[in-house]
């Protein structure tokens, strides 16, 4: 472990399980190694996330923002950034940026803010005018803006119109070594999660919001169930669509098919017990989700939006399908479940690609030679 060198204060909304929040505790975690001193401050909820910062050791501040506007972020951030010698502040995503880029400016601080989605679901909302100025506002005060993926760096200099000078692209990544798999890694985990060996099993990972379609999924496997004798679909996540994706599954008559049982410290164990991984996605950036079930060698069928298309190279590590399309959604899994040559040629492929273009070492490495450039007050370009 090199000695620290650079202070950086990753500020974030909460540290709820989620896939930003579990990249910003990989950030944590491997600071130390990349010769950084890394904090978090959570402005709203710490969430499930904040005892695993604080067991790496890495300083945790929970501010207690108020609904609505809270300003007084702004001092409460800048106070930790002049009490610990904060040298970098990396904001992520547009709530947490608005505060952490005042409270930089003001201290005088360089900040790196990330885009962990893409701006496409406001993009198709063009009266958003607010979220389209918040936008462009933040990449005018941030250092430079990181964006995930290639649609979300389009984005994010066609619409938000974000200077060339100011933005760069670092992909999301996952470690391959946290996602085992093989038919006894799939038999234990099927075991301890107490499901049929032999039955057919999809799983999806993803916050249960509007622009992840769940609903999209389940009419999916309405369509699916006439043509399979059975399957099961276990959804993981949390949110405001839960009783809704609960009521739709009953009027679909799936009950008896679908597992939500929330969101899960054991992904891997899921995934190592699935046959197929589905995304029913409206907007994606790099989604981690997807990432984890591919570095778990599992065929995936995603929509065709976001990053996602930068992900999977369709029909070679995964299949691809446009969005709002249970048709074209169910025919994909059908097309995977039904033949496991091609489910374990797509699966191999797809930890292939995982490693080579988006490990967590690669992203992490990108991240610390930002944050010196930022410090060091040097430009980079995409």
């Amino acid at each position: 472990m090199r000695t620290a060198d650079l202070n950086v204060l990753h500020v974030t909304w909460s540290l709820k399980t989620g896939g930003l929040e579990h990249l910003v505790v990989d950030l944590v975690r491997l600071g130390p190694e990349m010769g950084l001193k890394p904090m978090v401050a959570v402005l709203a909820q710490c969430g499930q996330l904040a005892e695993e910062v604080e067991s790496l050791g890495a300083p945790l501040f929970s501010l207690g923002k108020r609904l609505g506007l809270d300003f007084r972020m702004v001092p409460r951030l800048r106070r930790i950034i002049a009490r610990h010698k904060v040298q970098v502040v990396h904001a992520h995503n547009q709530g947490a940026m608005l505060y952490a880029s005042l409270a930089a400016l003001i201290s005088g601080r360089p900040m790196v803010a990330t885009r962990h989605g893409t701006s496409r679901w406001a993009e198709d909302k063009p009266a958003d005018l607010s979220y389209r100025l918040l936008s462009h506002l933040m990449g005018r005060l941030a250092r430079y803006t990181v964006c995930v993926g290639r649609d979300s760096l389009r984005v994010a200099r066609e619409v938000d119109h974000i200077p060339d000078k100011r933005l760069c692209l670092i992909y999301n990544g996952v470690d391959p070594a946290k996602f085992p798999h093989g038919p006894e890694v799939r038999a234990r985990a099927r075991q301890e999660l107490e499901l049929d060996p032999g039955m057919p099993l999809i799983v999806h990972v993803g916050r249960l919001s509007p622009e992840k379609d769940q609903a999209s999924l389940l009419q999916a496997c309405a369509r699916l169930q006439r043509d399979m004798d059975d399957f099961r679909l276990i959804i993981l996540g949390d949110g405001d669509q839960r009783e809704p994706l609960q009521a739709l599954a009953a009027n679909l008559g799936l009950s008896g098919q679908v597992r939500m049982p929330g969101s899960r410290p054991d992904v891997w164990r899921y995934l190592a017990s699935a046959d197929v991984f589905a995304l029913s996605s409206l907007s994606e950036g790099i989604s981690i989700s997807l990432l984890e079930a591919m570095a778990a060698q599992l065929p995936v069928v995603a929509t065709r939006v976001g990053g996602n298309p930068e992900v999977v190279k369709d029909g070679e590590s995964g299949l691809l399908v446009p969005p709002r399309n249970p048709e074209a959604l169910a025919g994909a899994l059908k097309r995977v479940l039904q033949d496991s040559a091609l489910a374990r040629s797509l699966g191999k492929a797809a930890a292939s690609r995982v490693a080579g273009r988006f490990s967590l070492a690669r992203m992490a490495a990108d991240y610390a030679a930002l944050y010196r450039e930022a410090a060091a007050g040097k430009g980079v370009r995409p």
